[in-house]
């Protein structure tokens, strides 16, 4: 089974903003931690992060997903360096003003079931540079 080729799809689909696909390509107890969801956190994909993840497209214009690295991880895990960009509306959380285009690195850590399907997704965004995003708006 070639998890990076997996990998892809998943993000081709996140790119496209096709959720169902996403979630389709996950099993059905799947969960992971996200970031707006804290540290300590897990939630499920269903019911859970598959929220965040219809809210980016509808929120963010012009929402875009670009793989930067795919390194594959143990026997079941890729870990995927993806730039997620996009035009946010002023200051949801003190990230931008005026609607202007930000890009925010994320790291993902994608662990497969058997099946091939993403069992557990884990997602971390890359604070530094939304820290300096919010000093630019402030």
């Amino acid at each position: 089974m070639d998890l990076k080729k997996l990998a892809q799809q998943f993000f081709a689909a996140y790119d496209a903003g096709d959720v169902e696909g996403m979630t389709r390509m996950c099993t059905d107890d799947a969960r992971g931690r996200y970031v707006p969801y804290g540290r300590e956190s897990v939630a499920p994909i269903r019911g859970g992060i598959d929220a965040i993840w219809r809210a980016f497209p509808q929120v963010v214009k012009g929402y875009r997903v670009q793989v930067l690295e795919l390194l594959l991880a143990e026997v079941n895990a890729v870990v995927a360096q993806t730039l997620m960009s996009g035009s946010i509306p002023p200051d949801p959380l003190g990230i931008s003003k005026k609607g202007e285009p930000v890009a925010i690195p994320h790291v993902f850590i994608l662990r497969y079931a058997a099946d091939g399907k993403i069992s557990r997704l884990d997602a971390y965004w890359d604070n530094a540079v939304i820290n300096g995003l919010r000093a630019s708006v402030l």
